[in-house]
């Protein structure tokens, strides 16, 4: 049985937009998991991974840490189902990866981080106020009072995804992929520690992000959500 760490909000909700990359892959290949949440400032939960973030998969005798690294672990370790396509598939998935954490993570990120302060662990609340507020560089009032001007500057960052989802099903093509699950995680994010809806219906992303929520029998959709 593989076992993941991840973070647990209050309420226990699955927050962690890495973690959420990991389900989605775990799920993908088929593979049952069982999963241990952890608060972000308990970092000794996580000690025996050699680091001190989520995601953390063990498997057997293998102990992963980082999104990642853990998709490339999955792919070599359980080919069924790839996650990649090949080589080239794993460079431009990659490359994408890399595209969202640098482009999209941290627009999210400022739209969302007053009310994830909200929702996280009450242990955790000052630990993600300090996280936040290093990231962001400005404090967790000031954010809620420019969230329009945040979520301005995310809708700028999605527009090349919203061309892209009007030609075709999914960001990898007719089925999903490794590369749908990243940007489905920030959006995933937003749904478990949000009330606010950030999707138009007549958005490319909303029907895609359904798309994605009915997969694998609703997996990620019969979850907690703000």
């Amino acid at each position: 049985m593989i076992v993941l760490w991840e973070l647990g909000g209050a309420n226990d909700r699955r927050y962690s937009l890495f973690s959420w990359r990991t389900r989605m892959a775990l799920a993908h290949k088929a593979l049952e998991f069982e999963a241990r949440p952890v608060r972000m400032s308990d970092k000794a939960a996580i000690a025996f991974s050699g680091g001190k973030t989520v995601p953390v998969i063990r498997a057997g005798e293998d102990v992963v840490r980082d999104s990642w690294k853990i998709a490339e672990h999955l792919e070599l370790r359980y080919p069924q189902q790839p996650l990649f396509g090949g080589d080239i598939g794993r460079g431009v998935s990659h490359a994408f990866n890399t595209w969202v954490d640098r482009a999209l993570v941290g627009a999210m990120l400022q739209v969302l981080a007053p009310e994830i302060h909200e929702r996280v662990d009450a242990a955790d609340r000052e630990h993600f106020r300090a996280m936040a507020e290093r990231a962001t560089r400005t404090t967790l009032e000031e954010l809620r009072s420019g969230r329009e001007q945040a979520l301005q500057r995310l809708g700028r960052g999605l527009e090349p995804m919203q061309a892209l989802l009007k030609r075709q099903a999914y960001v990898c093509g007719e089925q999903p992929a490794y590369a749908d699950y990243v940007l489905f995680s920030i959006f995933q994010w937003a749904r478990i520690m949000s009330p606010r809806e950030l999707l138009a219906p007549e958005d490319p992303l909303s029907a895609w992000r359904e798309r994605v929520l009915d997969l694998f029998g609703g997996f990620a959709r019969n979850v907690v959500t703000a």
